[in-house]
C-alpha cells in the first residue's frame, strides 16, 4: 500500500488527527506501508504536507503543527452537509481567536465594532489601559447615544469576577459610560453574577460563541460563498409541457401504495369529471381506463387532448391534473392523478 493509502487507513480507524510520525508509525505496524526507505516518517509528512496543496486532497492539516487528519466526507442531505461544513468555520474561527496576540485581538474587536456601527473607536494604551481597552460610541438612533467602554480578554481560560469588578471601576460615571467584555473563551458562574449584580452598573458579557457569531454576521475576517444547486420544477413540467412526474418519482409509504389499487377498483366508468378554468366548470365523462373523454358532445383519445380543447390559449396541459373527479368516500372532488390508474397517458 503507498503512503497517502496507508495515511488514510490509519486516520479513518484512528477517527482523532495524528502527527504524521506517529502515521508512519502505526502503518508500518499495521503492515500497511510499502517503502524500502530508510526515512518512511519523513517521506510521509512530505506526501501529506504536499497531498493537502490539492483541492480534492482527503486530507487536511490538523491545528498543531504536523498532525493531519481526514478531510470531513458529505453525507446526508445537502442541508446536513451545510451543517457540518458551517460548525467546522466556527470550530476553525474559534481557534484562530485564541491562537492570536493580544493586540491583534484588541484592533480585530474594534474594527468588528465599527461594523456594527460603532463610531469614534479607540485603542487605549496596551501598556496602561486600566481596564479598557476600546472605547466606542453607539447612536441607537438621533435622539440615543451610548458611551461604551470594552474590556477585551483573549484568554483560553474563563473570565472571572474580578475582571467585570475592574472594568466597573473604570467606567466614566459622568458619561454614563456602558461596560462590556468580550473574551474568545467563556465567563465564571461568579462572573456572570457580578456583571448582573444588583445596585450596581451592568456589564454585558460576549463569550466566544457569540463572539464567533458576529464576525459572521457582520462578516469580519469571513467571507460569505454561495453554490447553485439544480432541482427539477414540477410546475414546469406539468403546466407547460404537460407531463406529470410519475409515481416511482414522488415519495410514497406503504400504505399509499396498497391503497392505490383499492381506489382504483372502486371506480365505475363512465366517469363524471369536471374542471375549472377561467371560472368556469366544464363537465365530461371519463369513458374507460385508457383515458378516453366525452365533453361537448365530442369524443378525445386522451384526458390531456380534452383539457386542450377546454384550455386552448395553454401551451400544453396535463390531463390527469386538469380533470377532476369526485372521490365516492369523501364526495370531494379529487384530482384524476391520484387514482393512480395504470394505464396513464
Amino acid at each position: 500500500m503507498q503512503f497517502k493509502d496507508a495515511a488514510y487507513e490509519i486516520l479513518k480507524k484512528a477517527e482523532i488527527p495524528l502527527h504524521y510520525k506517529e502515521i508512519a508509525s502505526r502503518a508500518q505496524t499495521e503492515g500497511l506501508l510499502e517503502t524500502t526507505g530508510q526515512t518512511p516518517e519523513a517521506t510521509m509528512g512530505a506526501q501529506l504536507y504536499t497531498d493537502t496543496l490539492n483541492p480534492d486532497s482527503r486530507f487536511r492539516r490538523g491545528d498543531q503543527r504536523g498532525t493531519f487528519t481526514l478531510k470531513i466526507a458529505p453525507t446526508g442531505s445537502i442541508q446536513q452537509q451545510i451543517e457540518n461544513i458551517q460548525a467546522q468555520i466556527r470550530k476553525d474561527l474559534r481557534k484562530k481567536l485564541l491562537h492570536m496576540p493580544p493586540q491583534k485581538f484588541e484592533e480585530l474587536i474594534r474594527l468588528l465594532l465599527e461594523q456594527m456601527g460603532f463610531e469614534e473607536t479607540e485603542t487605549t494604551p496596551y501598556s496602561n489601559d486600566k481596564g479598557v481597552d476600546v472605547r466606542g460610541v453607539l447612536s441607537s438612533n438621533p435622539l440615543s447615544v451610548v458611551k461604551v467602554a470594552i474590556q477585551v480578554k483573549r484568554w483560553t481560560n474563563n473570565v472571572g469576577s474580578g475582571v467585570v469588578r475592574d472594568l466597573r471601576g473604570s467606567l466614566k460615571v459622568a458619561d454614563s459610560e456602558q461596560g462590556l467584555i468580550i473574551t474568545p473563551s467563556d465567563f465564571s458562574s461568579s462572573a456572570i453574577e457580578e456583571s448582573q449584580a444588583p445596585g450596581k452598573t451592568p456589564i454585558r458579557l460576549i463569550n466566544g460563541d457569540q463572539l464567533v457569531n458576529l464576525l459572521i454576521q457582520y462578516n469580519v475576517g469571513v467571507k460569505q460563498e454561495q453554490y447553485t444547486v439544480p432541482s427539477i420544477d414540477p410546475e414546469y413540467w406539468t403546466e407547460v409541457l404537460g407531463i406529470a412526474l410519475s409515481d416511482a418519482d414522488l415519495p410514497q409509504d406503504k400504505t399509499t401504495k396498497n391503497a392505490a389499487p383499492a381506489a382504483a377498483a372502486k371506480i365505475v366508468f363512465p366517469l363524471a369529471i369536471q374542471a375549472s378554468y377561467k371560472e368556469q366548470t366544464y363537465h365530461g365523462q371519463l369513458m374507460n381506463i385508457q383515458g378516453v373523454v366525452r365533453w361537448n358532445n365530442q369524443e378525445f383519445s386522451t384526458l390531456s387532448k380534452a383539457a386542450k380543447a377546454v384550455a386552448v390559449d395553454w401551451k400544453a396541459v396535463n390531463g390527469w391534473n386538469f380533470w377532476q373527479y369526485q372521490d365516492p368516500e369523501t364526495g370531494n372532488w379529487e384530482k384524476l392523478s391520484k387514482l393512480h390508474l395504470p394505464n396513464k397517458e
